[in-house]
């Protein structure tokens, strides 16, 4: 019994790893990426809104896809695998594509690489994260095994901010450059080793053909979606306003920049654990919410802060940052309920479909962030590079960057308060779904 725990806590490990390396180029891409082609190599706010939002809009279309292509692979191919490998052999020059950007690029540049790399992107996110549904099934258990990737993820952030800091006399694509590179390194290795040595799991074969078509009638999903979404699109306003914040409202150097963002993931990672704790006690639904709460009172802050408040806006960080390792580590643990629900419920086995509109929902709302923040701010003046911004395009950035993500995440609370699968419930769909193997 103890060499198996052992096992599964080796498993657990390896299955974490490639989440450490997908996470090493998501801030550069999400966050600063949008910044540096806007403003850096010139092709202004409006247009990279534009061309960041489009590109999401593409997600629509190729998530489902690549789900329900995922879903259909026989086993004896690599269920989960397969995509996953073909989507990090394509990804890895796109990366480093993108990062790489000639002075005078055109918009052309960023779209098409953009493309590849969120079409790769995709073909390995969502296999990935439908896998550990296959790995774990107790209600407990499951949200551990997303505490693993998802601190791996935020330890892979917390590495590039770490770089960021040791490469600061580099220039910004310098930087990026260099850590495209380490990411395609240790890409290869870290995805040899999940792909060869992590089982495949099990899951329960359906007597229905599956399709295309959006679960409509699995209402669970749709809450917790529409929660998801939602809360998404809180964080991804901050995310993508982050770097115009920090210049335009705190006056913040590169370096106090990187140290902010450091502190931001390294209180997520603290977070994690305790949340999984709690949600031992409490069901995570619950937990979701009390952290979103917490966060919501936090940013009530952002609004008092102004040029110099480094260190506030650091314990902001800090505060915010613990909320974050529950958004990271519960809602997919909730979702993998869900999946067990619909297999159970329709007697169909789409878990990857049901994580494609999962993953396509968290892109669309970072793209909408983009597409409506960047248009707003750059009507609002926001365009000009100076440190002087107008009063109103101030304000205008204080309320995209905190108020708004505030009543989004109420309104998320509000889905996801009374939520109807707890531990009982989930053990009890377990039960059933065992009886029909």
């Amino acid at each position: 019994m103890l060499a198996y725990s052992k096992l599964r806590k080796l498993h657990k490990g390896l299955y974490a790893l490639p989440a450490f390396v997908l996470a090493l180029p998501t801030i550069p891409v999400f966050v600063l990426m949008p910044s540096f082609y806007a403003e850096t190599m010139g092709l202004g706010l409006a247009s990279v809104g534009a061309i960041f939002l489009g590109l999401r809009l593409l997600d629509v279309i190729s998530d489902p896809l690549l789900g329900y292509v995922s879903d259909q692979i026989p086993s004896r191919f690599g269920r989960r695998r397969l995509p996953m490998a073909l989507g990090a052999m394509i990804g890895a020059p796109a990366l480093i594509m993108l990062f790489s950007p000639a002075p005078g690029v055109s918009p052309g540049y960023l779209i098409g690489w953009g493309a590849i790399l969120y079409l790769a992107w995709t073909a390995v996110q969502i296999p990935y994260v439908a896998w550990a549904v296959e790995l774990e099934h107790d209600y407990v258990a499951r949200a551990q095994l997303n505490g693993y990737r998802e601190g791996a993820g935020l330890l892979g952030i917390m590495a590039t901010g770490a770089a960021g800091i040791l490469m600061m006399s580099f220039t910004e694509q310098d930087r990026f450059q260099v850590l495209a590179w380490i990411t395609v390194f240790l890409g290869c290795g870290a995805f040899y080793l999940t792909l060869r040595f992590v089982p495949d799991g099990h899951f329960v074969p359906s007597s229905k053909s599956q399709g295309l078509s959006f679960p409509w009638h699995n209402y669970l999903f749709l809450r917790v979606l529409t929660a998801w979404f939602l809360n998404g699109l809180a964080n991804g306003l901050p995310a993508v306003c982050l770097p115009l914040f920090m210049t335009h409202i705190l006056g913040a150097s590169d370096k106090d920049q990187a140290a902010l963002l450091f502190i931001y993931f390294l209180f997520a990672v603290i977070g994690i654990p305790a949340w999984v704790w709690l949600s031992k006690i409490y069901a995570k639904h619950l937990v979701w919410c009390i952290s979103m709460s917490i966060a919501c009172a936090v940013f009530l802050t952002v609004p008092l802060l102004g040029a110099g408040d480094i260190y506030a806006f650091g314990l902001i960080c800090a505060l915010t940052g613990l909320t974050l390792g529950s958004d990271l580590a519960l809602p997919p643990a909730i979702q993998a309920d869900c999946a067990d629900w619909d297999c159970f419920r329709f007697n169909k086995e789409r878990t990857g479909t049901l994580f494609a509109y999962w993953s396509m929902s968290t892109k669309l709302a970072l793209g909408l962030a983009v597409g409506i923040a960047f248009p707003v701010l750059s009507w609002m003046g926001l365009d000009d590079q100076t440190q002087t911004a107008s009063y109103h395009s101030k304000a205008a950035l204080v309320v995209i960057y905190a108020v708004i993500p505030i009543v989004l995440k109420i309104i998320a609370i509000m889905f996801m308060r009374n939520f109807p699968i707890g531990p009982r419930q989930h053990k009890a769909i377990n039960r059933r779904l065992e009886s029909r193997i």
